[in-house]
């Protein structure tokens, strides 16, 4: 698969990611009082359980890595647990459109009259994250993401954020003494425990960093749903950066999804 074709599934997907030395919240003075780990176990929990059956939004995207910098419009349909669509329009003109389901990711390149198809595999062999159907849906609308309730967590020890962890601060420790490569997760809440405002994901054995900051969020429906995000992926030979604006969002109101793969179309090389 061509470079070309593989920036363009993360364009698609990813923004789907502020830097490796970034901390997990800016720096601040005033401390927050103090919150025990069940009460924001609760509200992870009650985050990712969030309920909806339908989902749109029309993003302007703004990416970026070592080799170009790009401005485009991306719409996403979601039916939720079923399928998500993604449109890329470059100057209102149709381009590359993508479809996620359970098992695969397709992608259709207008311009080269070509396509795309792939299991979700893609994204653990690229950053050694398994990213699964859901985990899509949840990225789009600031859910947690690989988040389980069936799992422990362990709170941050910083009083200027409600910030919990996949492991305790001895295990981060001595995963970087061990050279293990288990896959580290920090989920930061809002001051107020209303919402999510940002996710870390590291993973030792690519050298990767996964970072998801939801800057702004709006009330659509009842929803807070994000307004705009900023995401960066970095790794030892790339940087990513994605900025989405959120536009035109609607919940729950009934959407239809349409993808089909031309006959004249071949495999993109």
């Amino acid at each position: 698969m061509s470079p070309i074709i593989k920036s363009s599934i993360l364009i698609v997907f990813l923004g789907l990611l502020t830097s490796c030395s970034k901390s997990i919240v800016e720096a601040r003075t005033e401390r927050l009082p103090k919150k025990k780990d069940v009460v924001l176990m609760q509200v992870l929990d009650s985050l990712s359980g969030i309920e909806f059956d339908y989902f749109y939004t029309k993003m302007s995207t703004k990416y970026s890595d070592s080799t170009q910098n790009l401005s485009f419009k991306n719409s996403v349909r979601i039916v939720r647990d079923s399928a998500i669509s993604s449109v890329i329009t470059f100057a209102r003109i149709p381009m590359l459109s993508a479809l996620v389901t359970h098992d695969s990711i397709r992608m259709i390149n207008k311009r080269k009259k070509c396509y795309v198809q792939n299991t979700l595999d893609f994204f653990k062999k690229q950053f050694d994250v398994e990213f699964n159907y859901e985990n899509f849906e949840q990225l789009f609308l600031g859910m947690p993401i690989t988040y389980s309730a069936e799992k422990k967590y362990y709170q941050v020890n910083d009083p200027f954020s409600y910030t919990m962890c996949s492991h305790r601060k001895r295990d981060i420790k001595r995963n970087e003494r061990k050279n293990e490569m288990e896959i580290i997760t920090f989920y930061t809440l809002t001051d107020d425990l209303r919402h999510l405002k940002s996710m870390r994901i590291e993973s030792p054995s690519k050298n990767a960093l996964i970072n998801i900051d939801y800057v702004s969020r709006e009330n659509v429906g009842g929803y807070l749903v994000p307004n705009e995000v900023e995401i960066s992926i970095e790794s030892t030979n790339r940087r990513i950066k994605v900025n989405l604006d959120y536009r035109k969002t609607r919940v729950n109101s009934r959407e239809q999804i349409q993808f089909v793969i031309p006959e004249s179309y071949v495999k993109c090389e």
